[in-house]
């Protein structure tokens, strides 16, 4: 074979892998490997209601320029930081009118960071903000009728697209709407089998829009592609790697498509590569530094930094991982 058919072959040949990579969702090269340590870094916050200081944070976002979004529960307001954790803005108070909440459980940002998503337990509703907190438009009732019917809504989560994915926990599926929202469909019904659910809490999408959801009762991650099939799942219930207790409701995904999991009982954060594989995990129950009490949310940034709720501690946790 002549110099110039061996480059033709070699250019084709690389094409061809880049379009296997880029149509394979679930193609990767795995940067860590089991036993990669989780590393503390520091805490952002502490109990009490000034700017910058919070009570039981339930849930917590970063959007693509690092600013930190938190959930916090307790005073009833979202609160915004910047990247080194400076704190920006909050808003919100208790009530149900527009910018107001009740049972605040979960907080979001659209990938481009231009929206702000929120969920209240309470008043059965999504609100949508801009990045400073205006508000834009709510949906969601305790009621009859159509779709805008929300059970349960525990955590949501906005794809490339712009659909928006939220976790009916009682109503044991993943209900979608457009961004304005109208509703699309569903994802689930109740049971044990394949996509079916028992009490979907935490759901994260990645860079390719596949879809991560805690089935907390069926204790383990079911992974959905960007049509909403189901690909694969992984877990059981225990104590030990890979396993999970009851409450697992948290889940983020990285850009390395790294997967953590919030294992609230177990007090600690489990790492898996994105076809369930075990990589590492972090925490033990208590008070003091570097532990875990009651955690709730997870966040990872662009840079790999990873935050949590520690929800009962009334602070935010930081965490790096060590190659």
């Amino acid at each position: 074979m002549s110099g110039v058919k061996k480059i033709v072959s070699y250019l084709l040949i690389l094409a061809l892998f880049e379009i296997f990579i880029y149509e394979n969702p679930f193609c990767c090269i795995h940067v860590y490997s089991q036993g990669t340590e989780l590393k503390y870094i520091k805490q952002l916050g502490m109990k009490g209601i000034e700017n910058g200081q919070f009570t039981f944070p339930h849930s917590l976002a970063v959007d693509n320029f690092g600013n930190i979004y938190v959930g916090d529960t307790g005073n009833k307001r979202i609160q915004k930081f910047s990247p080194n954790g400076t704190f920006l803005t909050s808003w919100g108070s208790e009530g149900s009118n527009d910018a107001e909440f009740l049972g605040l459980h979960d907080v979001t940002v659209d990938p481009e960071g231009k929206f702000v998503y929120t969920v209240e337990l309470k008043n059965h509703r999504v609100q949508k903000f801009d990045s400073n907190g205006t508000f834009i438009t709510k949906w969601g009732y305790n009621g009859t009728g159509d779709r805008d019917l929300m059970r349960s809504p525990h955590q949501i989560a906005v794809n490339s697209l712009g659909n928006v994915y939220l976790t009916d926990s009682n109503g044991n599926q993943i209900l979608k709407f457009y961004d304005n929202g109208t509703f699309i469909g569903t994802i689930g019904s109740k049971g044990i089998a394949p996509g079916e659910f028992n009490t979907p809490h935490g759901i994260a999408i990645d860079a390719k829009n596949n879809i991560y959801v805690t089935d907390m009762k069926n204790f383990r991650i079911q992974v959905f592609d960007s049509k909403d099939s189901f690909v694969r799942q992984w877990g059981s219930l225990g104590t030990g790697n890979g396993q999970f207790s009851e409450t697992a409701p948290g889940i983020a995904v990285d850009i390395n498509n790294h997967v953590y999991v919030v294992d609230k009982i177990n007090s600690r954060v489990q790492m898996f590569d994105n076809t369930g594989n075990y990589l590492s995990s972090w925490g033990s129950d208590g008070k003091g530094p570097q532990q875990l009490h009651k955690p709730e949310d997870i966040a990872v940034n662009s840079k790999g930094d990873i935050y949590i709720t520690d929800t009962r501690n009334s602070r935010i946790q930081i965490l790096q991982v060590v190659q």
